[in-house]
C-alpha cells in the first residue's frame, strides 16, 4: 500500500531515500528550505558569467564506492584525474604526488622520502585483494558486525598489525608507515585534515588513509559541469517516480500523535500530514522542529549538546590561467593540499580548534578546470579553496582572503596576478546557506572519536530510527559520517520500508 512521506532537506541523503522509496511506490515529498536543492552537493557562477564554482563539496570518492549510489542507475558524466592529489611541502617546489596508478604513487614517495614508497606500496598490496570488503565495512549502516569478522578472518595473519591503525592519528601512522619520514607523514595527513582532526588527535589515521587508498580503488572524481550536475540527476530520478521537490519550504515543527510523527509546520503555517517522515537536518535544527519531550531526556541532550566541529572558510576565484605551482605535478592535480610540513599542518588545525585563525592555514584547493572545460571559458580557470578555522573567527572576510591567498603565494608565485574575480563565504555565511552546517562545520559534527561509530549521534538514533514512531534520520551526522556516500538515506529509507512492511508505523 501506497504511503506519504515527507523528506526534510534536499541534500543527497534526503534525495537518496527520497528516490529509493519512490522507486518502490511510495507517494515522497521533499520539503527545502532553501531556494534551490542540493544541501553541500550545488555548484553555482559565485565570481564572473561562465566560471562555475562548486558551493561546497568538490570530489566525490565516497560517491564512487558507496553502495547508495550503485544501483541508482544516474545519467551523468565523471571526470576522474589520473593525479587525484599533491601535497606541497615547501615554497621550493618539493611535493608528493598521489597517482591513481600505485607504482607512479611509490616513486613519488619514494623521490621525495626515501624508503616511504615501499612502506606505501606494502600496505596497499596487502589491502588490495580486500578493498571491496574494506568498503562495505567503512560504508556499512550500523552495526556491520558480520562484515569485519569476515574481513579480519580474510586478513588473518595481518589482522593484529593492522588492527592499531583504526585508532591511530595521522602522525603516528605516517610514521610508522614512513619510517619516521615527517615529509611523508605530512602528504598522508592532508587528507585526514579534510576532516577537522588535528593529524596528531586520536582517529585520523583512518580518514587520511581511507581517503588515499580511494585514490586507487576509484580515484577521486567529480561531475562533467560542476556538482550540482548530481543533484539535478538525484532531483530528476526523484521526480521520474512522482516525487515532489519543494524548495522554499521551510519545516519549523514536526508535530507528533498518539506517540508518532504525524504531520509537519512550514514556517508560514501550513500543515503537511505524512504517515512517516526523514529528516536530513543535523541536530541543532532538529532539536528546534521537536516539541519537548518527543524523545526520552538523555537523547534529547545528546541532540542539544551535539558537538560540532571546526568552521570553513571557502573561497572561489575566476582566473585568466591556471595556478603556476612551483611542482610539475601540482600543476595536473585534481586537489593539491597546500600544508607544508606535519607540524605546519598540525599547527593549522590545533590554532583553529583553540579559537585562532591559523597563521598557515592548511588549504585544500580544487583544480576542477584543469580537467573540465565546461566550468570556466577558453583558457580561464576557475579554483576552489577551503581552509578549516574557528566557527567565529575574528577577522573580516577580506582579512581571511587575504591570509589565504598570501599562502598560495608561497607555494605559487604570480597567483595573485592571475585573480579576475573572488567570492569569500565565512563559516557564518555556510551556516546562513545551510543550517545544518553550524558555524560552518562541512561534516555537520565534529569528527571526534567520541562522535563515531554508535555514537553518531547516539545508540538510540544511529541505525536511523528515532524513539519517536514514524520519524528517521540522516545526514553526514548519523554513521558512517560525513562525505557524499548516501549511506545513511538509503538506510533511512530501508529502515521505513521494513517497517511498513511489519506494520511498525
Amino acid at each position: 500500500m501506497s504511503r506519504r512521506i515527507a523528506v526534510i532537506g534536499s541534500g543527497h541523503h534526503g534525495l537518496v531515500a527520497a528516490l529509493r522509496l519512490g522507486a518502490r511506490g511510495h507517494e515522497v515529498l521533499v520539503l527545502e528550505a532553501a531556494s534551490a536543492p542540493g544541501g553541500a552537493v550545488r555548484s553555482a557562477e559565485l565570481t564572473l558569467p561562465g566560471f562555475t564554482h562548486d558551493t561546497c563539496a568538490g570530489f566525490f570518492p565516497l560517491t564512487a564506492a558507496s553502495p547508495a549510489f550503485a544501483d541508482l542507475e544516474l545519467d551523468l558524466g565523471w571526470i576522474n584525474p589520473p593525479v587525484p592529489m599533491v601535497h606541497v611541502l615547501h615554497d621550493q617546489g618539493d611535493e608528493i604526488a598521489l597517482h591513481r596508478d600505485l607504482a607512479a604513487t611509490v616513486d613519488s614517495l619514494e623521490a621525495c622520502a626515501p624508503g616511504a614508497g615501499a612502506g606505501w606500496g606494502q600496505l596497499m598490496r596487502t589491502l588490495w585483494p580486500h578493498r571491496e570488503a574494506l568498503t562495505r565495512v567503512a560504508l556499512a549502516r550500523m552495526p556491520p558486525l558480520r562484515a569485519t569478522a569476515i574481513l579480519l578472518a580474510r586478513l588473518r595473519t595481518r589482522a593484529f598489525e593492522l588492527a592499531p591503525m583504526a585508532p591511530a592519528s595521522s602522525a603516528s601512522l605516517g610514521s610508522d608507515l614512513f619510517a619516521g619520514s615527517d615529509r611523508a607523514a605530512a602528504w598522508l595527513a592532508g587528507s585526514g585534515a579534510h576532516a577537522d582532526l588535528s593529524p596528531r588527535a586520536a582517529g585520523s589515521g583512518a580518514f587520511s588513509l581511507g581517503l588515499n587508498f580511494l585514490a586507487h580503488a576509484v580515484g577521486w572524481p567529480f561531475p562533467r559541469g560542476g556538482a550540482g550536475r548530481l543533484t539535478d540527476a538525484l532531483v530528476a530520478g526523484v521526480r521520474r517516480h512522482g516525487g515532489e521537490v519543494r524548495c522554499g519550504a521551510e519545516v519549523s515543527y514536526i508535530e507528533p500523535r498518539g506517540g508518532r510523527a504525524a504531520a509537519l509546520r512550514l514556517s508560514d503555517g501550513e500543515r503537511i500530514g505524512a504517515d512517516a517522515v526523514i529528516c536530513t537536518a543535523s541536530p541543532g535544527p532538529l532539536a528546534r522542529m521537536l516539541p519537548a519531550g518527543a524523545f526520552p531526556g538523555r537523547v534529547e541532550r545528546r541532540l542539544r549538546r551535539w558537538r560540532y566541529g571546526l568552521g570553513t572558510v571557502k573561497l572561489d576565484y575566476a582566473l585568466s590561467a591556471a595556478v603556476p605551482w612551483r611542482g610539475p605535478r601540482a600543476r595536473e592535480a585534481a586537489v593539491v593540499h597546500v600544508g607544508g610540513p606535519l607540524d605546519e599542518l598540525a599547527a593549522s588545525l590545533e590554532q583553529a580548534a583553540a579559537g585562532v585563525f591559523p597563521d598557515r592555514p592548511a588549504l585544500v584547493v580544487g583544480q576542477q578546470s584543469l580537467h573540465d572545460p565546461l566550468r570556466a571559458p577558453d583558457g580561464q580557470h576557475t579554483l576552489y579553496v577551503y581552509a578549516r578555522v574557528p566557527q567565529q573567527p575574528a577577522l573580516a572576510d577580506d582579512e581571511m582572503a587575504e591570509r589565504i591567498e598570501h599562502r598560495i603565494e608561497q607555494f605559487a608565485p604570480g597567483f595573485r596576478a592571475l585573480i579576475r574575480a573572488r567570492a569569500v563565504r565565512s563559516p557564518a555565511a555556510i551556516e546562513a546557506e545551510n543550517p545544518s552546517l553550524r558555524g560552518g562545520d562541512l561534516a555537520s559534527g565534529s569528527c571526534e572519536l567520541d562522535q563515531q561509530l554508535v555514537f553518531r549521534p547516539a545508540p538510540e538514533l544511529c541505525r536511523c530510527r528515532t524513539p519517536l514512531r514514524g520519524l528517521y534520520i540522516a545526514g553526514g551526522w548519523v554513521h558512517p559520517g560525513p562525505g557524499v556516500h548516501g549511506v545513511s538515506g538509503r538506510a533511512a529509507a530501508d529502515a521505513l520500508l521494513s517497517d511498513l512492511r511489519r506494520r511498525r508505523i
